[in-house]
């Protein structure tokens, strides 16, 4: 098994370029997906989470929380968001590493889709670390495009993650992508041929 993380801020295109490894071949870790499904009804987080911030983060008529209510409230307090995290962090760093386990004995590659890979202490047991970079312009761009994002929703959750480019400094691999879906498909294959190239190069010969 070869791991390596995929990193990038809100806006990068990370989600799209682990889309585009996961058709290469890839094995996705998908960490936001862990951390959507420990806020279901049925799981023992939602009810700390709850707990924590108040039946207000509920939908109306419904037991399922309303991830952009609770967006809104953490991602403006510094405080807020480090509660949610205390809670869901090690949901999802288990999730990772039940993942991991199931994948040990294989010749995987196996890509962690994480924008807080730094943050959930994951580096050391990475092979690899790729960040997905944009210019901030074209971040905010594509978030007010596609998710219809309000302008200082998108400021406060681009300040509450990691620099972009201290990200980018402590990377293997770094995708530029400010260009278009053509330009990160070429970005794909030259990263999947070098993890394949590094996952050869760790096999014992």
């Amino acid at each position: 098994m070869f791991v390596a993380g995929l990193t990038g801020g809100i806006g990068s295109g990370k989600t799209t370029f682990a889309s585009l490894l996961a058709e290469r071949g890839a094995q996705i870790i998908d960490a936001d997906a862990l951390g959507r499904n420990a806020l279901r009804p049925d799981q023992p987080t939602w009810h700390s989470v709850v707990g924590q911030f108040g039946d207000a983060i509920l939908q109306a008529n419904s037991l399922d929380i309303d991830r952009k209510r609770l967006a809104a409230i953490v991602f403006s307090e510094p405080n807020k968001l480090a509660a949610l995290n205390a809670i869901v962090h090690p949901v999802i760093i288990k999730g990772i590493a039940d993942h991991l386990e199931r994948l040990a004995n294989t010749g995987e590659i196996v890509v962690l889709d994480a924008a807080l890979i730094a943050e959930l202490g994951l580096e050391a047991s990475l092979d690899a670390l790729i960040a997905v970079t944009a210019a901030n312009r074209v971040r905010k761009e594509r978030l007010q495009r596609a998710r219809d994002m309000d302008p200082l929703d998108i400021e406060a959750r681009m300040n509450a993650q990691m620099d972009p480019e201290e990200v980018a400094a402590r990377a293997d691999i770094v995708v530029r992508n400010d260009g278009t879906f053509e330009d990160l498909v070429t970005e794909a294959d030259r990263v999947w041929a070098e993890l394949e190239e590094l996952r050869d190069s760790k096999q014992p010969s």
